[in-house]
């Protein structure tokens, strides 16, 4: 024996949070994958950082390569036609009636899950997540007037509970502090699931599928989706708002359906 004190035993696993807390800091679960983490002490509110942990966030992040402007499919010639502004040729014959496009992602892999999550299983708390991955990638969109969710008819409304693409409307409207607008757009059709149809069929499906109220005449909007696949929902959408005399819609999604999904 040497006279020292015995060395004082760390504390367990039990005793972690309360001395996070006592530092400042506050442990909680990823989002994603449920993992215990620390936030990083300047991150808050609804941030990637604050919300998933340091192994999920790569996962989580921004398509960055190469898109049409108007509708963000990622155009195998698209290098060939800068000199057409890098449109693809369907937009180039057909040019969509938003103003302007956002989405945060490929509907791929581990926002594919996320999304899958949000809209089936009811992990609304999902929601300020995505929805502030999609406020980061709209950061160069004209600030809105206001904005809204493609709406669903009430039969198909009753039967979910929810409607997914509000609850990310609702969420970013708080994080961006602007005024969110429901009762611009209604769905006047149910019409058979849009995930089940080809590209042509779900064109026809929701044509004449939307009412705009009369109170848009005059606003630029944003109208946001979960999902963009073909783009037939938004594109029939943006029309009702602007035949209501909307001055500008640009559309928002949180993740892009690769084109090879939607080709046919």
């Amino acid at each position: 024996m040497n006279g020292l004190p015995p060395f004082p035993a760390l504390p367990g696993p039990a005793a972690w949070p309360r001395l996070l807390g006592l530092l400042g800091l506050r442990q909680r679960r990823c989002l994603h994958c449920l993992a215990p983490f620390v936030p990083a002490p300047n991150a808050a509110g609804h941030n990637p950082e604050a919300l998933l942990c340091p192994a999920c966030r790569p996962l989580l992040g921004p398509y960055a390569g190469p898109r049409c402007p108007a509708c963000g499919l990622p155009p195998p010639d698209f290098a060939q036609r800068t000199d057409l502004g890098g449109l693809c040729g369907r937009c180039l014959t057909e040019p969509p009636p938003w103003s302007g496009l956002a989405f945060y992602g490929l509907y791929t892999g581990e926002l594919r899950h996320l999304l899958l999550r949000l809209k089936f299983d009811g992990h609304l708390y999902l929601a300020p997540l995505l929805a502030g991955l999609l406020l980061r990638a709209a950061r160069h969109l004209p600030r809105p007037d206001a904005l809204l969710a493609v709406p669903q008819h009430p039969a198909h409304l009753r039967r979910r509970g929810y409607n997914q693409a509000h609850e990310l409307a609702r969420a970013l409207a708080a994080s961006a502090g602007l005024p969110l607008r429901p009762v611009l757009l209604r769905r006047t059709a149910p019409g058979p699931a849009q995930s089940t149809l080809t590209a042509a069929q779900r064109r026809a499906n929701v044509r004449h599928s939307f009412a705009a109220a009369a109170e848009a005449q005059g606003l630029r909007l944003w109208l946001l989706d979960d999902v963009m696949t073909t783009g037939s929902t938004l594109a029939a959408a943006v029309t009702a708002l602007r035949a209501a005399g909307a001055a500008a819609v640009d559309v928002l999604a949180v993740a892009r359906t690769p084109l090879d999904e939607h080709s046919t």
